[in-house]
């Protein structure tokens, strides 16, 4: 399991270099659309060999074949699920004094969620 923690104003696509992702060459990487970027999908495939799996905008000005684009919704959706089910785990108000601290606390609901998972 991997995950990375960012401010919401924060956007992956103006600043590739500050998500490592380590994946393995032949790796597919699923995203919701507010990570599309042509360029960084070029790029990651051509020097990584990591295929940017985005979640299409309806003006999107590369289609996909309907297979491809069921399989991108379908890994979105159970993303997007986990991420709701990780939420509900959280207190109404996370308090922390620091940055340090809140990422701590943020990180241990991820690690209590998936260790709580690992048993269903």
């Amino acid at each position: 399991m991997d995950f990375h923690i960012y401010a919401g104003s924060f956007v992956y696509v103006t600043d590739r270099k500050s998500m490592n992702v380590g994946l393995p060459s032949g790796s597919e990487l699923y995203a919701d659309s507010g990570y599309t970027g042509y360029e960084i999908e070029n790029r990651l495939l051509e020097n990584e060999q990591i295929s940017l799996r985005t979640v299409s905008k309806s003006h999107s000005k590369r289609k996909n074949s309907p297979s491809l684009a069921f399989l991108k919704k379908h890994f979105w959706r159970r993303i997007e699920t986990v991420f709701s089910q990780i939420k509900a785990t959280f207190q109404a108000q996370i308090h922390a004094v620091t940055s340090e601290a809140y990422l701590l606390k943020i990180t241990l609901f991820i690690i209590a969620f998936a260790i709580d998972n690992l048993t269903t």
